[in-house]
């Protein structure tokens, strides 16, 4: 049978939620957690928080601080030999989607033999133990099955479906949120909303995950500039975190497709964040999914504020969609334009060619031919000046 929509993890949802992490671990039975965070949450002051909660509940920490952008899979490998050599019965992941992402290839190593790369192919035997706390409102790595990870070697991003390494519980605090940079705001929110987008218009899409999708990116769009404005809107900061997370159980229920692909590539290729790769991917992403499902883009097209007739054609529809979302994206939210570094002719070939056999890139709405991900990229290129 085709179950639809499943959701395992157990959540806490409000202000200064982040004290209740000791009695958590307590009750779940866990004595040794091993603690996943960048400098970034140290330096906000949350991990002292997190220590003193833990000592308090007499729950031993090690603690991991060595989380990098964009998680190298060097990093993973070496964080699950300090867990496994520390004896830590769980993983406690406190920030952004990298902290995440990197306490999930954690997780998958506490339980399975080898490095984290060897699992592009092998299968992932069942991790328990991954407790998740977002600092940022972005990925929903919290609630989705994947780990995208960075191949130091071969330059290029690496998705993994963990489905047996998902999150056991989840600490939703908007005040963890609340000292989140504009610029970062930005990003991240635009990474929900293209989670939703994508969710939404991708071939494993159904009518339940559509109408959670069509609230998320209504919800984004009408908070996120709010968020961006002012750090301290705690309605904004909530719902937007709220959203991050729902985004990311869209994702486990119906995936992204290639707008994520086309970000996993640039990102890696060209040092760009990945909620800002995710943003200038959009217009020519959406523009091709207009040709296919006219009918979705014009609903993402009403929610943007586009002007839509009833008379246009799907490629019109697709047009005035993507030139709403960059008055979203460029206008209302500001977001810094991005000015790439100038690209041959034979480096763009082998970025389409990596686009279009990138895994998400298989289930968009329409084949993704090497030349149709050369047109969606040159689109991006030309816009950004990032052809020699």
């Amino acid at each position: 049978m085709e179950f639809v929509l499943e959701q395992k993890v157990k959540v806490l949802i409000g202000d200064g939620k982040l004290d209740q992490i000791g009695v958590l671990l307590k009750e779940a039975g866990y004595s040794r957690a091993f603690l996943v965070y960048d400098s970034g949450v140290k330096a906000a002051g949350i991990i002292e928080r997190v220590f003193t909660y833990l000592d308090r509940q007499q729950v031993y920490y090690t603690a991991f601080d060595k989380v990098e952008p964009d998680p190298p899979a060097n990093i993973i490998d070496e964080g699950a030999e300090l867990c496994r050599k520390e004896h830590c019965d769980c993983v406690v992941a406190i920030g952004g989607g990298s902290a995440i992402d990197t306490a999930k290839g954690i997780t998958v190593l506490r339980f399975n033999d080898g490095k984290i790369l060897d699992y592009r192919e092998k299968e992932i035997k069942p991790a328990a133990g991954l407790i998740t706390i977002p600092t940022t409102a972005g990925t929903g790595s919290e609630l989705s099955q994947g780990i995208i990870i960075t191949d130091p070697l071969k330059k290029e991003k690496v998705p993994l479906l963990a489905f047996q390494a998902m999150s056991e519980y989840a600490i939703l605090d908007p005040e963890l949120t609340q000292t989140m940079p504009r610029k970062l705001t930005i990003t991240t929110g635009l990474d929900v909303f293209s989670h939703a987008a994508e969710a939404y218009t991708t071939l494993m899409s159904n009518p339940a995950s559509d109408l959670i999708c069509e609230k998320l990116m209504e919800t984004v769009f009408q908070c996120l500039p709010a968020a961006a404005s002012d750090g301290q809107d705690s309605e904004a900061r909530r719902k937007m975190l709220i959203c991050a997370s729902l985004g990311g159980w869209m994702l486990y229920n119906a995936s992204a497709h290639v707008g994520h692909s086309i970000a996993h590539v640039i990102g890696a290729e060209l040092k760009i964040a990945h909620g800002a790769a995710c943003a200038y991917a959009f217009p020519a992403m959406i523009k091709e999914a207009a040709c296919v499902l006219p009918e979705k883009v014009r609903k993402i097209g009403q929610i943007l504020g586009a002007p839509l007739d009833e008379n246009l054609t799907p490629n019109q529809i697709g047009e005035r969609t993507a030139k709403a979302y960059m008055v979203f994206r460029d206008q209302i939210l500001g977001l810094e334009p991005q000015q790439m570094p100038s690209l041959q002719a034979d480096h763009v070939e082998t970025m389409a060619n990596a686009i279009a056999n990138e895994p998400f890139a298989q289930i968009a709405p329409f084949k993704v031919t090497e030349a149709k991900a050369k047109k969606m990229l040159m689109e991006i290129l030309v816009r950004q000046g990032g052809i020699a």
